[in-house]
């Protein structure tokens, strides 16, 4: 798992849901934002997605991301950062297996898409 955990503090910041939470997560990247507006761009991107809006998903993707980074501290605040992810990954799939396995799949959902819409 620490590899998972090392990969996603390494990523481009994104938001993924946990439980009915949502989190920015990624490089420098970890905040909780569920009752921030920008969380309504994940429905969007899930309808774009369903459509196979191509243009609509680049669109939402990357608005996803740029709202993700507004959530980056400072890299002088990276190592408290880091183990407050880790601590709360391995409370996460200690205590809610399936969220954890959710999150894993929306990270690999994630690369899929980086991977096709990103240059």
């Amino acid at each position: 798992m620490s590899d998972f955990k090392e990969s996603l503090y390494e990523k481009k910041s994104f938001i993924y849901q946990i439980g009915e939470e949502y989190y920015a997560i990624g490089a420098n990247t970890f905040a909780r934002v569920t009752d921030s507006p920008e969380v309504d761009n994940m429905e969007l991107l899930q309808n774009a997605l369903k459509k196979g809006n191509d243009r609509q998903i680049v669109k939402y993707l990357e608005k996803i991301m740029r709202n993700a980074n507004f959530y980056r501290v400072d890299a002088r605040e990276h190592y408290k950062l880091q183990d407050k992810l880790f601590k709360f990954l391995d409370q996460l799939k200690v205590s809610d297996e399936a969220a954890f396995t959710s999150l894993q799949d929306q990270v690999f959902r994630f690369d899929a898409l980086c991977e096709k819409y990103q240059q």
